[in-house]
């Protein structure tokens, strides 16, 4: 046994150990990242973007002290990682954190700035009550000013931070083309995919003429769910861009269908297809359905009322498996609206790479199909093999040495409602398209850091009857089983106790 004087000893040392680890941490922050995606790890592009500063970056965290526990712990996050930069940045990082609420002058400075307020539900002393708080950021490098006005709780805030300090460090910024003239929405359609090509790109609405080339001022041109057949001499002023090195994206599907007005899907043409087909890319015919799908509002009658239910809807695949490519490896799901399939040609002049593969319960419809929102699908409707609906192409284009071209197979994943936001994944996809083909996919691997898409993995009845078995009889037997290792135990104990010469 131990003394006293030991067990002293050991105290004080104990106490030492943590004083000393105390200390290092204070004078060294350091943390370990266990998660499985590295997301409290600094990525590569965001080291490069701090060692590249032209000058020092000042970022101004306006967050609210008295915040409920859950946004206190985004609050937290986000000035741990601003420790981080600053350390990483060797000093070209500076930041601080104000409480807007201790002002009215810095309240009215972060609304200036463009930070949005949020009204929080608090319940302090049995007293629910709804509060104003803030929770984001300003960044800014000599005249030029990037704002976080909100950061959510799981959001990728990483991705927030190294794009504002890109935003505002790029001197001038490569202009991308959104094509309109053949029924394309019009970039304000598009404002959320805009938003996130504005961080690294100029954004401009462009047409492609027949008789005129591509200004060369373009890095990379958008064609985005045209409606109408885009001329052979347009395509052809297409190709000769991407032989001077200019990157495209192709999102375009070849079904037309207003389900407010009329149950019917037509087929549509663009042209694109036989031009895709020169280059190694067969578009499919028909309409791909899978089980593995988005939802839609189906107002049905409940009794005297009508009420909106979310249905599932198999004509807007829900896609969750990605190709091992920049565009979309750090993807989680993504959402197509009539989406088409694609099949390479044998043709071993383009690289071709599959990006977005639907589910293995897949099927395919004819065009034109008319919608029964009543239809009870079954397995019978889902037996053909899994389906391509996108690929990033790599090849010489138009006699050049070689360019990037990626095609998705539907055109109005990115294109926004009124009023609507879109699936993160969906923005993400297009942004992540154009950087790659732009040749610039240093914040690709960053968009992805944080928790948009936790499905729970989908089990057998087999297994979930094993399991629920398990969960049932598992703590009655370890109950039984304890009891009787007792029962034995204390047997044992008795008969030592009765044998001759046992001492107490």
């Amino acid at each position: 046994m131990r003394t006293k004087a030991a067990m002293i000893r050991f105290a004080l040392l104990f106490a030492g150990v943590l004083v000393l680890l105390n200390l290092v941490g204070s004078l060294y922050h350091f943390r370990i990242d266990l998660t499985g995606d590295r997301r409290y790890t600094l990525s590569h592009a965001t080291r490069e973007i701090l060692k590249g500063l032209p000058e020092a970056v000042t970022i101004t965290g306006y967050f609210t002290q008295e915040l409920p526990p859950d946004l206190a712990v985004a609050r937290d996050e986000f000035r741990d990682l601003l420790l981080e930069y600053a350390q990483r940045s060797g000093g070209n990082v500076v930041y601080e954190m104000i409480d807007p609420a201790t002002a009215d002058t810095l309240e009215r400075q972060a609304l200036e700035s463009g930070i949005r307020p949020l009204l929080v539900n608090t319940r302090e002393k049995d007293k629910a009550e709804q509060i104003k708080a803030f929770m984001g950021a300003v960044v800014r490098m000599g005249d030029q000013q990037a704002v976080i006005p909100v950061v959510q709780p799981g959001s990728p805030m990483e991705w927030e931070l190294s794009s504002r300090i890109k935003e505002v460090s790029v001197a001038e910024k490569p202009v991308v083309g959104i094509m309109q003239g053949h029924g394309e929405p019009s970039v304000n359609a598009m404002a959320q995919a805009v938003q996130g090509l504005s961080v690294l790109y100029s954004v401009e609405p462009m047409t492609i003429y027949d008789t005129l080339p591509i200004h060369g001022r373009f890095r990379t041109i958008a064609i985005v769910d045209p409606a109408d057949t885009i001329s052979p001499m347009a395509l052809q002023r297409l190709e000769e861009f991407m032989g001077r090195g200019g990157g495209v994206v192709v999102a375009f599907s070849n079904a037309a269908g207003d389900l407010q007005r009329t149950p019917l899907v037509e087929p549509r043409h663009t042209g694109i297809e036989d031009w895709l087909a020169r280059h190694g890319l067969r578009a499919d015919d028909g309409l791909v359905t899978d089980a593995q799908c988005g939802q839609v509002q189906v107002m049905q009658q409940r009794g005297f009322f009508n009420l909106q239910t979310a249905m599932a809807f198999p004509y807007f695949p829900l896609v969750t498996r990605f190709g091992e490519h920049p565009v979309s490896a750090e993807l989680e799901a993504v959402v197509l609206q009539f989406a088409r399939s694609f099949t390479p040609l044998d043709d071993s002049t383009y690289r071709r790479t599959p990006l977005l593969t639907t589910s293995d319960r897949t099927g395919t419809v004819p065009l034109p199909h008319a919608i029964d929102l009543q239809k009870q699908w079954s397995d019978a409707d889902f037996t053909q093999a899994p389906r391509h609906l996108a690929y990033a192409v790599e090849g010489p284009f138009g006699n050049g040495p070689g360019a990037r071209l990626v095609v998705i197979g539907s055109g109005n994943f990115a294109v926004g409602a009124e009023g609507g936001q879109l699936n993160p994944d969906n923005i993400n996809l297009l942004v992540n398209a154009v950087d790659w083909a732009s040749d610039q996919t240093g914040l690709i691997d960053l968009r992805g850091k944080g928790v948009n898409y936790r499905p729970l993995e989908e089990l057998s009845d087999a297994t979930r009857s094993t399991l629920k078995w398990t969960n049932l009889l598992l703590p009655i037997l370890l109950v039984v089983g304890g009891g009787l290792l007792r029962l034995q135990w204390r047997r044992r104990q008795r008969k030592a106790r009765t044998a001759p010469g046992h001492v107490a």
